[in-house]
C-alpha cells in the first residue's frame, strides 16, 4: 500500500489547492458594461480640488485648501486625490452619477498615510447622496478602520491591510434585488448582500436607492487619505425587441426599441441596407429605450422586408414590415364573374358597326392565303406529271 501514498497525497494537495482557488473570482468587467465615469487625476494642477472633472466638495474636512490633488503619490501614474477630515468634521468628494441601470458599480483604489488602534472609521468609499442641511448617507460603503481592517458595510472584517498600501476596492450593485458584491484586489470577498447605508438604515422605497453620486471619504483621526484610478460603471442585461407601428403598409413605420444599451447610438438597417432614421442619430435613452421613424425602402414591390437595429455593443434585434400591394386585388366572391361577363358584353354591345367587318376580315384573308398557295402547289404537281409521261 506504501506505493500508493504518495499519489494520493498529491491527489489531496491538487484538491484543496482546487477549492481554494475557486473560493477567490476574480472581477472581470463584462461586454455589457458601460463607462459612466473614470478619472486618475492626472489632468489636474497640483494642489486644486478637481472640480473641472465634475467632482464636487460636500464636506471640507480640515478645509478646502486640503483636499486637493497631489503628485506625492498616486497607484498608477502621476497624481492621486488627497482627502483629510478631522475628528467631527468629514472630508466628503463625490462625482455625480446619472444613470437609471439596475446595476452600476465601481473601482478606486486607496490608500491610507498612517494606521492606529481601534475600529472608528477612517475612510469609505460608496455611493452617495447628499441630504441638507447636514447629513451624507453612503449606500453600501466599504470601510478602511483606524486599525487598517476593511469592512464590507455593516457584514464584518475581512482583511487587514498596512499602512502606505495602495489596494483596490470594487463593488457592484443590483438595485433590483438591492443587494450587492465586493472585490477587493479583484478577489471576490463576498456577494449578494443585503444592501445597507453608513448609518445602517434604509431611508425608504422613495430615497433607498437615490443613487446620487460615487463618493469617497477620510472620516476622523485628521489623518489623510489617497484616492486613485476611479471607475465608475454601468451593467444591464440586454433583453433586446423591436417592435413595428405599423407592421404592414406603404410608406413609412415607427421602431420601438426596448431592451439595448443605454445611452448608445442604434443603426438601422433595411433588408441589409443601411436607412435614414428621424430623430438621426438615433441614440437610446439611459433605459435602453428608443423610438424613431423610417420610410419604406421598397413601396411598389410588394413583399416582407427585415428591419434590423443594433446598439453599439452589438446587441440587436429584428421585425418584419410587410409592403402591401398598390392595385387591391380581384374578388373572387361567385356573383363577381357573372358580373364581370355582363360589363365584358355591354361594352360589346357598344362596339361600332363599322368594326365589325373587320373581325370577319381578320379570318378570310388567311383563308385566301392558304387557298393561293394550295392551287399553286396543285399546278405544279400536274405540271411534274405530264413531263414524266
Amino acid at each position: 500500500m506504501k506505493k500508493f501514498k504518495l499519489p494520493i497525497m498529491v491527489l489531496a494537495v491538487l484538491s484543496l489547492t482546487f477549492v481554494a482557488l475557486s473560493s477567490f473570482t476574480t472581477f472581470e468587467v463584462k461586454a455589457d458594461t458601460q463607462i459612466l465615469f473614470q478619472d486618475n487625476f492626472d489632468s489636474y494642477d497640483t494642489g486644486t480640488f478637481p472640480s473641472t472633472g465634475g467632482w464636487e466638495l460636500w464636506y471640507s474636512g480640515i478645509g478646502k485648501e486640503y483636499q486637493v490633488v497631489v503628485a506625492d503619490t498616486s497607484n498608477s501614474s502621476a497624481k492621486s486625490l488627497q482627502l483629510w477630515g478631522r475628528d467631527g468634521w468629514v472630508a466628503y468628494a463625490s462625482a455625480p452619477l446619472a444613470t437609471a441601470s439596475p446595476i452600476v458599480g465601481f473601482n478606486v483604489s486607496v490608500k491610507v498615510s498612517e494606521l492606529g488602534t481601534g475600529t472608528h472609521v477612517t475612510t469609505q468609499v460608496g455611493f452617495g447622496q447628499n441630504l441638507p442641511p447636514s447629513r451624507v448617507t453612503t449606500y453600501c460603503p466599504i470601510y478602511v478602520m483606524h486599525n487598517g481592517s476593511i469592512a464590507i458595510s455593516n457584514y464584518g472584517c475581512v482583511m487587514v491591510i498596512g499602512p502606505e498600501e495602495w489596494h483596490k476596492i470594487t463593488v457592484v450593485v443590483n438595485r433590483n434585488t438591492e443587494t450587492f458584491s465586493c472585490w477587493i484586489d479583484d478577489v471576490l470577498y463576498g456577494e449578494d448582500f443585503g444592501a445597507t447605508t453608513n448609518r445602517d438604515v434604509l431611508l425608504g422605497d422613495e430615497t433607498t436607492w437615490d443613487l446620487e453620486a460615487f463618493s469617497v471619504c477620510q472620516n476622523y483621526h485628521n489623518i489623510k487619505v489617497y484616492f486613485d484610478d476611479v471607475t465608475v460603471f454601468s451593467s444591464f442585461n440586454a433583453d433586446p425587441k423591436l417592435e413595428l407601428e405599423p407592421s404592414s403598409g406603404l410608406a413609412a413605420t415607427t421602431l420601438v426599441g426596448s431592451g439595448f444599451a443605454s445611452n448608445s447610438e442604434i443603426s438601422v438597417k433595411w433588408n441589409g441596407v443601411n436607412i435614414h432614421t428621424v430623430p438621426n442619430p438615433l441614440v437610446s435613452d439611459r433605459y435602453g429605450n428608443f423610438t424613431a421613424i423610417i420610410s419604406v425602402l421598397n413601396q411598389t414591390v410588394p413583399g416582407s422586408y427585415v428591419v434590423h437595429a443594433v446598439d453599439g455593443y452589438g446587441y440587436s434585434a429584428e421585425a418584419t414590415f410587410e409592403v402591401v400591394s398598390v392595385v387591391p386585388p380581384v374578388s373572387e366572391e361567385p356573383n363577381q364573374t357573372s358580373v364581370t361577363q355582363n360589363s365584358e358584353t355591354a361594352a360589346a354591345s357598344v362596339v361600332p358597326s363599322v368594326f365589325q367587318p373587320l373581325d370577319s376580315l381578320l379570318f378570310i384573308v388567311p383563308a385566301v392565303f392558304a387557298l393561293a398557295a394550295f392551287y399553286k402547289h396543285k399546278k405544279r404537281s400536274s405540271t411534274l406529271r405530264e413531263c414524266k409521261t
